[in-house]
């Protein structure tokens, strides 16, 4: 089989292409290229597919924490049917959740600035859970894009509202209250509604405590 990645022409047999194989989920198939993945759609006309237009425009953006496309997979025919983003691996020995204070601060910080830039150029966010956050090298990425939009005609303003709401909502519901009692976790809401902001929120995270202790400190 011949793939065109980018500008790249690749030339495997089914064999060696299958033996790339990484993971899948409901729309994609992943496969691990070096230090790439690629990610092949899935054969449903339900999915709703990225263009050339939009892995371009992602490719342009340099982001911290989110790992956008950079390449359009083309097969022998040229048709798009996926693309390529930056692979990174997962830490076999650390948790998330053990991350410090300190360097749970750093990584808000810099995801807080992906989602600025992201909002700047008219793309909205979306399915942000746990299962697409990859740790690696004591540092946060979110893996999976999927569900990221250009929203060509929307005000930038709203765009980083909903976006600001959406990372918010996903750190403080997803991650940080995760170890909490169901009983607990409206407590724990209502404490960061209180600052108005994730980072004004954790800014009280002991540089040495980990993302658990600081959820139970918040609601004592």
């Amino acid at each position: 089989m011949r793939l065109f990645i980018g500008d790249t022409q690749l030339h495997l047999t089914e064999k060696e292409f299958d033996s790339l194989y990484l993971n899948e989920g409901h729309e994609i198939t992943a496969y691990l290229l070096g230090d790439e993945v690629i990610k092949i759609y899935k054969d449903n006309p339900q999915i709703e597919r990225f263009s050339f237009e939009d892995i371009s425009r992602f490719s342009k953006l340099k982001l911290n924490r989110f790992l956008l496309p950079n390449n359009p997979v083309r097969d022998d025919s040229f048709n798009l049917i996926g693309f390529a983003c930056p692979y990174k691996v997962e830490d076999p020995f650390n948790s998330l959740y053990d991350i410090s204070g300190k360097d749970f601060k750093r990584e808000v910080k810099l995801m807080l600035g992906d989602i600025k830039e992201l909002s700047r150029n008219n793309i909205e966010i979306d399915d942000l859970h746990l299962d697409n956050i990859i740790f690696s090298d004591n540092s946060i990425y979110f893996s999976d894009c999927g569900g990221f939009r250009y929203k060509k005609d929307e005000d930038t303003r709203e765009i980083e509202k909903t976006n600001m709401f959406r990372f918010e909502y996903f750190i403080v519901n997803y991650l940080l209250a995760r170890s909490l009692a169901k009983k607990n976790r409206k407590k724990f809401e209502n404490e960061f509604e209180a600052y108005g902001n994730v980072e004004e929120f954790i800014s009280s995270m002991d540089d040495k405590e980990n993302i658990e202790n600081f959820a139970k400190r918040v609601i004592r």
